[in-house]
């Protein structure tokens, strides 16, 4: 919250144009706009970004629950980039750009006339970030693929999933969503990198690379010793105990005790105290051998008194615990509501709970969450405001199909929104 010596939003000055769809790359550039950016997010004209899609309708029938999670604090333009009119409004878009993200498959930019080399030479110092399914390299590089594929393909899916079962796709969009946090990553850094490096770069991000990156904890043992990771279903397969346990009243309660000192702890608050002499149990490698023993007689403890109880001896006791919450529930919990994990964003009429900016700065504020747009919500208000094109312009622009507004847009006074 706003506070005394607190500046503005860190990134304000910096526009962003934003051709990505779908989930990555708008996760990266919602972001951006939360830091300040002014972000102007290009859609196709009568379909628009596919998110729209995807999901229940909330606002509007374009306006889905989906969309809705992906797209604050953005302006929507709609320009059919498939026309040279198009296309040369585009580049007049990104000559007064700081960044340009995109996330189509590689090549699909340098075919339209827009890849990093022909906005790099009418914007120099542009920061230039491409996010695709496996690279502009490989074999797979021209491949289909969205966040299920993804999971897939890196052994995400194939390290999660019940003892003896199939694999299971993560709740989360993860490779999605690590995607984008990686190219949030890389644009900041190539913003700071402008002091040294004036003419800008082109940022790249795999979404294979970031998922594998998702399990580099696994990395060291599976490329250099072969090792194979085990679908360990509430386990993990380099810590024990570190899982759910079924209590007395069918609730489950998570463990996590990674070190020693709380394995000790653990041993003592269970009624167990023989164990810290036990050799089978004297390290995580011995408890790695002793799995089975050692788990089978935990799930047998925990069965013995109900969740909340044993929540209780687990504080007392200073043991990493909790318990398992389902979304709906962890949402509100007291926690999240005091750190402000989500928020809640009011206009028209229209209420939206939203997820938050999971960053804090000492010196700088967000920018105050505005309504994701309507489809074409600002397509006049960008062209005037940005581009210094008059109404009768953008009014034969949008009759020859090139552009496309939102009803009553190229009057100022009729946009729903303005970041």
């Amino acid at each position: 919250m706003p506070g005394p010596g607190r500046g503005g939003p860190p990134l304000a000055g910096i526009r962003v144009l934003d051709f990505t769809h779908a989930a990555a790359g708008p996760f990266a550039t919602m972001f951006l706009g939360d830091l300040g950016a002014q972000v102007i997010k290009i859609e196709k004209p009568g379909r628009g970004d596919g998110s729209r899609h995807m999901g229940s309708p909330m606002l509007g029938p374009l306006d889905s629950e989906y969309y809705i999670s992906l797209n604050r604090n953005k302006r929507s333009v709609l320009i059919d980039l498939s026309t040279s009119d198009g296309v040369r409004i585009a580049r007049d878009l990104a000559a007064v750009s700081d960044v340009v993200v995109q996330n189509f498959r590689p090549g699909v930019m340098d075919r339209l006339g827009l890849g990093y080399e022909d906005l790099r030479a009418v914007r120099p110092g542009l920061v230039y970030c491409s996010v695709s399914a496996f690279g502009d390299l490989g074999p797979w590089r021209d491949r289909p693929a969205n966040d299920i594929i993804m999971q897939s393909v890196s052994g995400l899916m194939g390290i999660t999933g019940e003892v003896g079962g199939g694999p299971v796709r993560i709740g989360a969009p993860i490779s999605d969503f690590s995607s984008g946090l990686f190219a949030l990553s890389g644009i900041l850094t190539a913003l700071l990198a402008r002091y040294n490096h004036p003419d800008g770069q082109h940022v790249e991000v795999s979404m294979l690379d970031a998922s594998i990156a998702m399990m580099s904890n696994y990395i060291p043992s599976v490329v250099t010793l072969g090792a194979r990771v085990p679908r360990l279903g509430r386990g993990h397969a380099q810590i024990v105990p570190y899982q759910a346990f079924q209590c007395a009243d069918g609730e489950y309660v998570m463990v996590g005790a990674f070190t020693n000192g709380f394995w000790r702890r653990l041993a003592e608050a269970v009624g167990h105290p023989e164990w810290l002499t036990d050799e089978r149990f004297g390290s995580n490698a011995r408890r790695l051998e002793h799995r089975d023993e050692l788990l089978s007689q935990l799930e047998e403890i925990f069965q013995a008194r109900p969740r909340d109880e044993w929540i209780e001896v687990l504080e007392e006791a200073d043991v990493p615990n909790s318990p398992v919450l389902e979304l709906h529930d962890a949402v509100v919990s007291e926690q999240a509501l005091e750190s402000c994990s989500t928020q809640r964003i009011e206009a028209d009429g229209a209420v939206v709970d939203v997820v938050g900016l999971p960053i804090r700065g000492e010196h700088w504020e967000l920018h105050p969450p505005t309504m994701p747009p309507s489809m074409g919500d600002h397509t006049g208000e960008v062209m005037r405001d940005v581009l210094g094109v008059d109404s009768a312009t953008i009014q034969g622009l949008v009759e020859r199909g090139v552009l496309g507004v939102a009803e009553s847009s190229i009057n100022p006074q009729g946009a729903r929104s303005t970041p």
